[in-house]
C-alpha cells in the first residue's frame, strides 16, 4: 500500500477515529454527531491514504493538477481552523462570576425518560450549588422536550432543584427551546418579563465546558451579558464532543443570528 511513516501515522488516527465510535457508542448507548464524527473522519482519512497512491499521485497529478492543489489548499485551511478554535474552545470556559448577581441560566441537556442525564445533572447540581449559596438568585431552566424525553428538560431540572430545597418561585422555566440559540432566545424573553432584569448586568451560564465558547456567542446575540460556568465533561466524550463542537461552532457563527 505504502512506505511512507507519514500515511501510517495518518492511518492509525483514522483506525483510532473508528475505535473511538465504536467504544463511546457502546458506553452512552446511541449515535449522535458527537459519537460517529470520529468514526466517519477516521474512514475517510484510511480511505484516502490507501487510494492516494492511485488516485492523488496519478489521477490527480495527470488530469487535474490544480484540483490536487486546491485539495491541499482546502485541507491546510481547514487545520489551521480547526486547531486555532480548539484552542478557542479550551481557553473559553471559566471566567469570573460577580459577587452579586440576580439571575442564573441553566442550559438542557438530554433526558432518560424523565430522568437527568449524566451531563444535566452535572449542570443542574453545580447550579443548586450556587442557588443555595445566593439566596435572592433566581434560574433560568432552559430546554424543551426531545426525542425520547417523556417531559421537558426544564421541568425536568425545575423538579430536581425544589427536591433539593429550592422554592419554586425562584425558577423560571424555559420549554420551548430545541438548540443552543432558542435557549438564550427565549430566556431573554422570560427574562424581560421580569421587572428587576437588567440587560447590562452579568448572567451566569451554566453548560459543559466543551459548550461554553458556543453559548457566550449566541448569548451576546440575545442581548444577555455572559459569565461562563463550566460544567466538566467526561474524559471519554471529550474527543468526541470537542471535534462536533468545531463543526457546530462554525454553523452557528455564520448562521444562528
Amino acid at each position: 500500500m505504502t512506505n511512507n511513516p507519514v500515511s501510517w501515522i495518518y492511518i492509525v488516527l483514522g483506525l483510532a477515529g473508528i475505535l473511538d465510535t465504536i467504544f463511546v457508542t457502546g458506553l452512552n448507548g446511541g449515535l449522535n454527531l458527537g459519537t460517529i464524527l470520529p468514526g466517519i473522519l477516521g474512514i475517510a482519512v484510511v480511505l484516502w491514504v490507501v487510494s492516494r497512491n492511485y488516485l492523488k499521485h496519478h489521477f490527480l497529478k495527470n488530469h487535474f493538477p490544480k484540483l490536487r492543489l486546491l485539495f491541499r489548499i482546502g485541507i491546510s485551511v481547514f487545520l489551521a481552523s480547526f486547531m486555532l478554535i480548539e484552542s478557542l474552545l479550551l481557553y473559553n470556559t471559566k471566567d469570573s462570576v460577580p459577587s452579586q448577581v440576580d439571575y442564573l441560566i441553566i442550559l438542557g441537556a438530554g433526558l432518560n425518560g424523565d430522568q437527568l442525564s449524566w451531563t444535566l445533572w452535572e449542570r443542574v447540581d453545580k447550579g443548586l450549588r450556587i442557588l443555595q449559596d445566593n439566596k435572592e438568585m433566581k434560574v433560568v431552566v432552559s430546554g424543551g422536550q426531545g426525542q425520547g424525553e417523556w417531559i421537558t428538560e426544564a421541568e425536568a431540572m425545575q423538579r430536581y432543584l425544589i427536591k433539593q430545597g429550592i422554592a419554586k418561585e425562584r425558577i423560571l422555566k424555559e420549554e420551548k427551546s430545541t438548540s443552543t440559540m432558542e435557549n438564550f432566545r427565549y430566556s431573554r424573553v422570560l427574562l424581560d418579563q421580569q421587572t428587576d432584569y437588567d440587560p447590562n448586568e452579568p448572567v451566569p451560564v451554566i453548560t459543559n465546558d466543551f459548550h461554553m465558547l458556543r453559548s457566550k456567542l449566541l448569548a451576546r446575540r440575545n442581548g444577555i451579558n455572559p459569565v461562563g460556568v463550566p460544567s466538566p465533561t467526561p474524559w471519554y466524550l471529550r474527543p468526541n464532543v470537542y471535534l462536533r463542537e468545531y463543526f457546530a461552532l462554525v454553523k452557528s457563527f455564520v448562521f444562528d443570528r
